[in-house]
C-alpha cells in the first residue's frame, strides 16, 4: 500500500474520559437545543448535528473499555462498521418517514476521522 497509517491504543483513561466528555456533551446538548432552535442557522446545524457525532465517539470510545484484550485491527474494523451502520440509519431515513439530515452524515464521518487522527498520532511521553 501506497501510505499505511500506524494506528495504536490510547490508555484506558483517554477512552473513559473521551466516552464521559462525549456523553455529558450529548445530554448537554439535548437540554440546550430547543431553547436555541430557529435563533441561527449555524448553530442549528451544530446544535442538531453534534449529537451524531458525540454518540459515535463516545461509543467507539467505549469499546476498549468493556472489550478488554482486543488487538487495534479489530477495533479499527468494529469502529469502522459502528460508523458505516450510523450512516446507514441516516441513509434510510431517505426512504422513510422520518427526516434525512446531510449535516449528520457529516458529523459521523468526522467523528471517525478525528478517532482515526487522534490514533495516527504517536502519543507523548510527559
Amino acid at each position: 500500500m501506497f501510505f499505511e497509517v500506524i494506528l495504536s491504543f490510547r490508555s484506558k483513561k483517554f477512552y473513559i474520559v473521551s466516552f464521559v466528555t462525549c456523553f455529558l456533551l450529548a445530554i448537554a446538548v439535548k437540554i440546550i437545543r430547543p431553547i436555541y432552535v430557529g435563533s441561527n442557522e449555524f448553530l442549528d446545524i451544530l446544535l442538531g448535528s453534534s449529537p451524531s457525532f458525540f454518540y459515535l465517539f463516545g461509543l467507539i470510545a467505549a469499546i476498549p473499555v468493556i472489550k478488554k484484550d482486543m488487538e487495534f485491527t479489530s477495533y479499527k474494523k468494529v469502529a469502522l462498521m459502528i460508523t458505516l451502520g450510523a450512516c446507514v440509519y441516516e441513509s434510510e431515513q431517505i426512504w422513510t418517514a422520518r427526516v434525512f439530515d446531510f449535516y449528520d452524515v457529516v458529523a459521523t464521518l468526522l467523528a471517525i476521522t478525528i478517532f482515526l487522527v487522534i490514533h495516527s498520532v504517536k502519543p507523548s511521553k510527559t
